[in-house]
């Protein structure tokens, strides 16, 4: 009996340690999830912040403190077989410029100015393939809120 007695009680063990396992594995598994699920949240956040930073070319009507001169530079060249997109090179340079001004803590970038330019690159089998060159600069600002002369009042004269 005492052999059938060691047996039985190395099963229960070896069960206890697996359902210790798999409940160890189930948290581990549920902490994942739950990492991956803020971290989206956190990207999600990051990427409306991102999207709601405006490069423009002009000035604002708010007023603002001058952070920093931002600059930027991107290119973009087609693969051998792909037609080829003038704008990639800009809008990726707007995108940099977004996530330079979010890293420096601005609001907006005004008097933005983008030099573009386009020549030829030369690439086995896609001879004079065209890459274009986008040089970005602005002035990033610090929204501190509408100007003093702007009077609220005016917008509900109807009332």
């Amino acid at each position: 009996m005492p052999v059938f007695d060691a047996i039985r009680e190395s099963l229960r063990r070896a069960r206890e340690e697996h359902e210790r396992q798999q409940t160890e594995n189930r948290k581990a598994e549920r902490s994942r999830q739950e990492e991956a699920a803020r971290q989206a949240r956190l990207d999600a956040e990051k990427e409306r912040r991102l999207g709601a930073i405006r490069v423009i070319t002009g000035d604002v009507k708010y007023r603002y403190a001058i952070i920093d001169t931002l600059r930027v530079y991107a290119h973009y060249t087609a693969e051998p077989g792909e037609a080829y997109d003038p704008t990639a090179s800009t809008v990726r340079a707007t995108r940099l410029m977004q996530e330079l001004a979010h890293a420096a803590g601005c609001d907006a970038v005004i008097h933005a100015q983008y030099h573009i330019s386009r020549s030829p690159v030369r690439r086995p089998g896609y001879p004079d393939s065209p890459m274009y060159e986008t040089h970005l600069f602005g002035t990033g600002v610090k929204i501190l809120g509408p100007p003093a002369d702007w009077d609220q009042k005016d917008w509900h004269e109807d009332e």
